[in-house]
């Protein structure tokens, strides 16, 4: 949760950005995570993964092993997740973890198991103080095999992995038939309204796509809807013109983080306060949320546009506690 008041946006954020690849098994995670390694950008990355075995570095990459530590011809180094995913970061930030200058790295990547819940990783970089003092959480994202959605999203771990991304890669799309191409783009729409989703082959994608960073700016939601487009999960979309009262908006945000702790998966969006020339940026996952100074409006109208996503969520409440928000109200 933030602290009172809407924190002011630097561009100069001196933490160091971390990308989360996710997916359920045999999405594409390991050939996505090659393509970012020997992108042409030449930037260094700290790669975290729970079994280095599974991730299929090509051998031309690997320099030496330092313990659990590999260093990468590339100038990036993998290591294991072994144990406390926070002392594994916090031993990155340190001379002694791979014989390098703190720091000596341009981000970092941790590629999830095939089965592994988002949550507990997600509040490790919201709740952990040494751990959000040092690294920004830049942007989640999800694989997803075209050919085997539907027995994926049988299982929760998976749809609470397409809930909370920031962007979904639709992979290996040229094996599926193009008239389901559609239909799992919409499902997958449901799930995470205003997630951009691109078709890809062999993981194959601009990386700077990948790894633009949209937690700062996410993309609207759709026109206003309700449903339970898969299972329980409902992806609620709001929009209200009226400018909100700031103090009003803080109290009903800490109320919903409070009271849908165990409902709430996802929840984003953009808020118009009152007296605020530029948007604030909601960014939550389950009862932790941040509320951020965005771009300014500038020539576009401004209104709020919000995305709940959760299970058992009550529409008519979450309306009226938005529009109790009201200034002046």
């Amino acid at each position: 949760m933030t602290a009172p008041g809407i924190d002011a946006w630097t561009p100069k954020d001196p933490r160091t950005p971390v990308h989360i690849l996710t997916g359920w098994l045999g999405a594409g995670k390991t050939t996505l995570l090659n393509r970012i390694l020997s992108s042409p950008r030449k930037l260094r990355w700290a790669v975290l993964v729970n079994e280095f075995g599974d991730i299929g570095i090509d051998d031309k990459l690997v320099v030496r092993s330092d313990e659990d530590f590999v260093e990468l011809q590339n100038g990036c180094v993998c290591c294991t997740i072994r144990g406390d995913l926070v002392k594994t970061l916090l031993r990155l930030n340190k001379p002694k973890g791979w014989r390098r200058k703190p720091r000596a790295f341009d981000g970092i990547l941790i590629e999830t198991t095939g089965v592994a819940r988002p949550g507990p990783l997600l509040r490790t970089f919201l709740v952990e103080s040494q751990v959000a003092e040092t690294f920004k959480l830049e942007g989640f994202i999800c694989m997803v095999d075209a050919l085997n959605t539907e027995a994926a999203l049988a299982e929760s771990a998976a749809v609470e992995q397409v809930a909370v991304a920031d962007i979904i890669l639709l992979n290996k799309v040229d094996r599926a038939e193009g008239n389901g191409l559609d239909a799992l783009e919409k499902k997958l729409g449901g799930l995470n309204p205003g997630a951009p989703i691109f078709r890809t082959v062999q993981a194959e994608i601009d990386i700077g796509e990948v790894l633009k960073s949209r937690r700062q700016e996410p993309n609207p939601p759709p026109p206003e809807s309700t449903g339970a487009p898969h299972g329980d999960l409902q992806a609620l979309s709001f929009r209200h013109i009226p400018a909100l009262d700031e103090m009003k908006v803080q109290l009903w945000l800490a109320g919903c983080a409070q009271s849908l702790g165990g409902e709430l998966i996802r929840w984003k969006g953009f808020l118009h306060l009152q007296g605020r020339p530029e948007r604030a940026i909601l960014q939550g996952v389950y009862e932790l949320y941040s509320v951020e100074a965005g771009p300014l409006w500038g020539q576009d109208m401004p209104i709020s546009e919000l995305v709940f996503i959760g299970r058992g969520l009550d529409e008519g409440t979450l309306r009226r506690g938005l529009q109790a928000c009201e200034a002046g109200a």
